[in-house]
């Protein structure tokens, strides 16, 4: 695939999976033997996390910034927007940082970057990095100091 369709590939990812909630549409655009953080967890697995990240933030938002695409590998630059009405369903969601957190219903905006590499039209690996700490923040489970 070129460089603007790997682009479009993670676009639709984003549209017709995330921002739409439905785990199994977003889970479709991964390879069945997919890789996510360098773990192999495939497109089954993959669908998990996308139904855990549901389950905490059910109107989460995704909106791509920037989008950048070299060879087989695309990045993102993100916001992602949602309100933490849930608790994560997979113990490995959010690094698990949110386990036994009780819903705390206030809304988060968060910065992100995720990086994926594209084979044969699916998303083989991917790999991000949030800003965790601005998040917990946001939902007053951490204080600054004075």
């Amino acid at each position: 695939m070129s460089l603007i369709e790997n682009k479009i590939l993670i676009q639709r990812f984003y549209d017709e999976g995330i921002n739409r909630h439905d785990a199994a549409a977003a889970a479709a655009f991964y390879a069945l033997e997919a890789k996510n953080h360098s773990r192999q967890v495939g497109r089954a697995g993959m669908q998990a996390v996308f139904e855990a990240l549901f389950s905490a933030f059910p109107d989460f938002d995704y909106r791509i910034e920037e989008c950048t695409a070299e060879g087989d590998r695309v990045v993102c630059k993100v916001t992602m927007t949602g309100t933490h009405r849930g608790q994560p369903t997979l113990a490995q969601a959010f690094s698990g940082m949110l386990n036994g957190v009780a819903p705390t219903g206030k809304p988060v905006r968060v910065l992100q970057f995720h990086s994926f590499v594209v084979r044969n039209a699916q998303i083989l690996e991917h790999a991000a990095v949030r800003d965790d700490l601005g998040m917990l923040l946001q939902l007053g489970l951490l204080q600054r100091p004075d």
